[in-house]
């Protein structure tokens, strides 16, 4: 499956089409000024949020705390985990369809049941237990309750509505900057108000980020970083699961341009390229895969004149859809250009000028990329 994805994206990229046009899910009820339209696109991509039959994702409607432990574990890639040792609650059976997704939440102690046994699946969730769950996927430092309500009373004229097991999580909440404010409540945490799907979006994304620097003891024994053979880039720095490649960094690509030309090829004109190897940390952390797609465009054309100058080409890639199917910014710049063998064809060229620039299909170029790129190991997504 994964195979014929790739060929897939591939030929949508030969043949001009856009990937992200292509790929990207688009809701009728979610217009891209929506101001959780990203987190959305990024939880659909991974499959961790769903819309409905209609084509609307209804972002202000209600989740219940079934579909909330579904969408936490799905966003870890924790489905097929082993449960160890079922916890046992009055309303959650076996055959229940959330069964397995509720034990693996409770499992990795990302929710709770109550203090009279049952789980609550068909309760919505409200936006203190997701505060809650954000927090508990994280190993935090610990802070006094008198400590969190100062930082609370500070943060939140409504502060004095959050109830008291929701104290020191949401402290640590507002400390790390995971709690999620729609436009206009900026000053209120609403902690006891049902979550919409659009803020859920919005935890989710903040959580999987932070959770990939600090998870909790039971998820970072869960998770692990991919590994693969490849192209080693040295510089990539690490910090917990979440690898970065700096700008500046040089890494190859492999032309899908028929032909690129000094003397004929026009600026703007699409530029086609892919990994032609996968990219990978001096720990052998797989970064990019081989045949990750790139997009961009033909950003400067000298033609070759001669006695006048020689020619050049440079390209600048903006995308990257990666073997996950993720369209994200990939910001970098080739230059297509003779690279003189010897001394006198290099002293040949500096005096006789009028070399043509001929780039083909399958040519290696040097891209040196203009912005930072930050990738979870765990599962390939690049974090924009």
């Amino acid at each position: 499956m994964k195979k014929l994805l790739a060929k897939a994206l591939m030929l949508a990229v030969v043949f001009g089409v856009s990937t992200a046009a292509s790929f990207a899910k688009d809701y009728a009820d979610l217009p891209k000024d929506h101001w959780a339209y990203k987190q959305i696109q990024i939880l659909t991509d991974f499959n961790v949020v769903v819309g409905y039959p209609d084509g609307n994702y209804r972002p202000d409607q209600n989740v219940t705390r079934a579909e909330f432990a579904t969408m936490v574990i799905k966003a870890f890639e924790q489905q097929k985990a082993d449960i160890k040792k079922p916890a046992k609650f009055s309303d959650v059976k076996e055959g229940d369809w959330f069964y397995g997704m509720v034990q693996r939440a409770v499992m990795f102690d990302l929710l709770k049941g109550y203090p009279d046994g049952h789980f609550d699946p068909y309760g919505t969730v409200s936006r203190g237990h997701v505060i809650a769950t954000t927090v508990n996927a994280l190993t935090t430092e610990t802070i006094s309750n008198q400590k969190a309500v100062e930082i609370l009373e500070n943060s939140y004229s409504d502060y004095q509505q959050i109830p008291d097991w929701l104290i020191i999580a949401a402290g640590k909440a507002e400390i790390l900057g995971l709690v999620v404010k729609e436009p206009g409540e900026e000053t209120v945490i609403n902690a006891n108000r049902p979550a919409t799907r659009a803020e859920l979006a919005a935890f989710l994304v903040k959580m999987l980020e932070q959770a990939k620097l600090n998870p909790n003891a039971k998820l970072r024994e869960a998770m692990s970083p991919r590994t693969a053979e490849g192209i080693i880039i040295p510089n990539t720095t690490l910090e917990g699961y979440i690898a970065t490649i700096p700008a500046g960094t040089v890494i190859p690509i492999m032309v899908l341009n028929k032909e690129i030309t000094s003397q004929r090829t026009k600026v703007g004109e699409q530029f086609l390229s892919k990994l032609p190897k996968n990219l990978v940390t001096k720990e052998k952390y797989l970064l990019l895969v081989e045949n990750d797609a790139l997009t961009g465009k033909i950003a400067d054309v000298k033609v070759g004149r001669l006695f006048i100058r020689n020619g050049e080409v440079m390209m600048e890639t903006q995308t990257i859809t990666t073997d996950r199917n993720q369209t994200a910014a990939f910001c970098g710049d080739a230059i297509g250009g003779y690279r003189p063998e010897g001394f006198w064809k290099t002293l040949y060229l500096k005096i006789i000028k009028g070399h043509r620039i001929q780039i083909k299909e399958g040519d290696i170029l040097n891209l040196k990329l203009k912005k930072p790129v930050r990738i979870d190991l765990t599962n390939g997504m690049i974090l924009e």
